[in-house]
Parts: structure tokens; sequence; C-alpha cells
């Protein structure tokens, strides 16, 4: 029963205002991840963690993890910027809108729910299979990767945590639903 509290297993349903939010956030997303420091075959770092919350938030698990497949798939085709395209990272990309919809959809936002929701994120998406697949790709020693990949993880955490719960408090404050009807 505290799982079911905890976690939200729905997405809004599919409807042109849902779609029309959806694009708006996929474009942000792209936006802020290409706000990146540092190097997309080891570490890097960027604002997309914020649009992936904000994925997560308003189109909960399912929409959010295919908006993120969508994400991965225009910043990485389309918008690629000397990185090559892995249909594994497209696999992360889902996992991560799902497991953001999954804690933040529906949810009123404390630190230690962003907290729960970062921890998951991290160990989930980047540090097993973002270093499973740039293993795989470049045959760089796991080991190695997570040397790397885990100090980088544990000193973006808490900023992760702070920027996303200033965000989605200010954005929950606005009572911004996709179910609110326009009433002019």
């Amino acid at each position: 029963m505290f799982i079911m509290t905890m976690l939200s297993f729905r997405s809004p349903k599919l409807t042109t205002r849902t779609l029309s939010l959806t694009a708006f956030l996929i474009a942000l997303n792209v936006i802020l991840g290409k706000l990146a420091v540092g190097s997309a075959s080891l570490v890097k770092f960027s604002f997309g963690f914020i649009g992936t919350m904000l994925l997560g938030y308003f189109l909960g698990p399912w929409l959010g993890g295919v908006a993120k497949i969508l994400y991965d798939l225009i910043a990485n085709t389309i918008l690629a910027t000397g990185t090559q395209f892995f249909i594994g990272f497209t696999l992360t990309a889902f996992l991560s809108g799902v497991i953001a919809g999954l804690f933040l959809h529906n949810q009123k936002i404390t630190w230690q729910r962003l907290a729960i929701y970062e921890v998951i994120q991290m160990l989930v998406t980047n540090i097993f299979f973002n270093t499973l697949w740039i293993h795989l790709l470049y045959q760089a020693p796991w080991a190695a990767l997570l040397a790397v990949r885990i100090p980088k993880s544990l000193l973006t955490l808490p900023l992760e945590v702070i920027l996303g719960l200033m965000i989605l408090k200010s954005v929950a404050r606005l009572n911004l639903s996709i179910s609110n009807q326009n009433k002019y």
C-alpha cells in the first residue's frame, strides 16, 4: 500500500493539450540537454535533468518515457553534435522518463521525494545503464568508468535536488495542470 501512495502509475489522457505540452517539454529538454559541460563519452553535466523532471511531473511515467525516447531521437540524430547514436541510450532515456513520472507525477513535491527520485535515477540510468553503454561502445574498463562516474553523480546529486525542488515547487504553485480547462 505504501508503494502505491509513493509512486504514480498513470499518465494523463492523450489530448491536444497534452500533445502540445509534450512537444514543448521535449523542446525544452533538448535545449537544456545541449547546455552541457564535459565529454559525452565519459562525464558530462547538463541541465537536462530539469527537463526530465518536468516531463515526469506533467506527463507521468508512460508518456514521460515516450517523450524521452522522442527527445533522444531528436537530440542524438537530427541535432547530434559529434556523438554517435546508440539505441542503448534510447532505452536509458525511456527508463529515465518512466522513473521521473513514477516519482513526480501527481505527487507532493518534497526534498525527500526528490532525493529518493534522484538517487534511483542516478543508480539505474546514470551509473548502471549509461556506464554499461559507454563500456560496450568504447571498450573502456568498467571499474575505471565507475571510478569517474560515481563521484560525478554524487557531486551533482545535491545540486539536482536543490534546483529540482526550487523549480518543481514553483511550477506546483502555479497550479498548471493538464486537466485544467481554459475557462474563457
